[in-house]
């Protein structure tokens, strides 16, 4: 405690998410020097030899934080509380975001009143949330509607007054499985919670990219497989600082290549 940290949340099948994680954090390394890092995975061996604190996530764990496996996203919600607990103020990202500058200041705009998250996308659209409407759902002290606003949780920074509303925020996911049938029930739920008894959102306004259209994610993967092909050969300090000068964006000319992909 005491200390503001980045954190990610990597786990599955597909290696590309922790290794993702660890490429942005390399660059973050880069870009805000001293950075203190967490990871929670269930791959912490990728992690073995960086200046980052890989917490095991084990797969009694991931069934627990996942309601027995009927919402995966539960693990993410659940994740940032676990890695919240370790600190004063957390700035979480997706493994798919990744920093193009210095970030640090994202730990000005973090309060006890006041959190940030990627973007607000408004009223959710889905038809799956008029379902909510009629059921009684509570989360905290406020009825749910259906028609709160939806924050992407690509992003979340927030202090750790807050873990309550966020424990809040996961009971409530519980009671959509099954009835919201959309895998948005986390984001929802996290942004509701945020929201209330006086508490304010923004978006984060900082410099991050992402790779997170199939087209944008199939370009990035073939990217950082090679990067990290060759990574094993590099010190740390040349590791990072190859990481900021690596591109992981497509160019004209990738896209080109691409044009049999309709979803970019």
């Amino acid at each position: 405690m005491g200390e503001d940290r980045f954190g990610y949340i990597a786990f599955g099948k597909d290696a590309l998410y922790a290794r993702g994680a660890l490429f942005s954090a390399l660059r973050l390394l880069h870009y805000t020097p001293g950075a203190r890092i967490s990871v929670l995975t269930d791959r912490p061996g990728v992690f073995d030899g960086y200046p980052i604190e890989a917490i095991e996530l084990t797969a009694k764990e991931m069934t627990e934080m996942s309601f027995g496996d009927r919402y995966l996203f539960g693990i993410k919600a659940a994740g940032i509380i676990e890695l919240l607990r370790r600190c004063d103020r957390l700035f979480f990202m997706d493994t798919d975001i990744y920093p193009v500058g210095n970030v640090s200041r994202c730990f000005g705009k973090i309060s006890a009143s006041h959190s940030i998250m990627r973007k607000c996308e408004g009223t959710p659209k889905a038809a799956a949330y008029r379902a909510i409407a009629d059921k009684g759902f509570l989360l905290g002290d406020q009825r749910l509607s259906g028609r709160e606003p939806m924050w992407n949780s690509g992003v979340v920074g927030v202090h750790n007054s807050n873990l309550p509303a966020l424990a809040d925020a996961y009971q409530a996911i519980e009671q959509m499985i099954g009835v919201v049938r959309a895998h948005t029930a986390e984001q929802f739920c996290i942004g509701v919670a945020l929201s209330q008894h006086g508490r304010s959102i923004s978006g984060h306004w900082l410099p991050l990219r992402n790779y997170n259209t199939r087209g944008r994610k199939l370009f990035a993967r073939q990217r950082i497989e090679a990067f990290f092909e060759r990574a094993n050969q590099l010190t740390l300090s040349q590791q990072i600082e190859s990481a900021a000068k690596y591109r992981i964006s497509r160019a004209p000319l990738d896209l080109l290549m691409q044009r049999d992909i309709w979803h970019f």
